[in-house]
């Protein structure tokens, strides 16, 4: 009699559940499937995301105008003189200006990340009030389902 319960089947039985899992995990992280089967899940999801996103583009704004504060200050003590810069330094007039110029285009594109991610927070907020659920097909407009 042959055995059923040989280590190689509950091998091959574990792999195939282990990949079930992966299939039905992988699946329900799809717009698709979690927009329908767990919204409150998905619109958690998405409105942390957004929210975590705005937080750390604000931040980042922070911390380039804390830079440009810091390199502007240097500059000035430079030019009264407080600041000497060392023998052989890379830190001069020239430099510092340049710093604060790729510092005040750093902060700008900043300042629109920051704004972006606020809207993309918005609406994230707005497609949870709607109920939005994504469509389960491919669409001729190629909207993908969006309101």
């Amino acid at each position: 009699m042959k055995r059923v319960f040989t280590r190689e089947n509950v091998v091959r039985l574990l792999l195939l559940v282990a990949l079930g899992g992966t299939l039905y995990k992988g699946f329900m992280k799809t717009p698709e499937a979690a927009s329908w089967l767990r919204p409150r899940d998905f619109f958690n999801g998405l409105v942390n995301d957004g929210e975590n996103t705005a937080i750390m583009k604000e931040r980042h704004r922070d911390v380039l105008e804390a830079t440009d504060k810091a390199v502007r200050v240097r500059l000035s003590e430079l030019r009264s003189g407080v600041y000497k810069p060392a023998k052989g330094s890379l830190v001069g007039e020239e430099s510092l200006t340049r710093a604060i110029r790729k510092d005040q285009a750093t902060r700008e594109r900043a300042v629109d990340d920051e704004v972006r991610a606020w809207e993309k927070l918005e609406r994230a907020r707005r497609l949870e009030a709607a109920h939005w659920r994504m469509g389960l097909g491919c669409t001729e407009t190629g909207e993908g389902g969006r309101p």
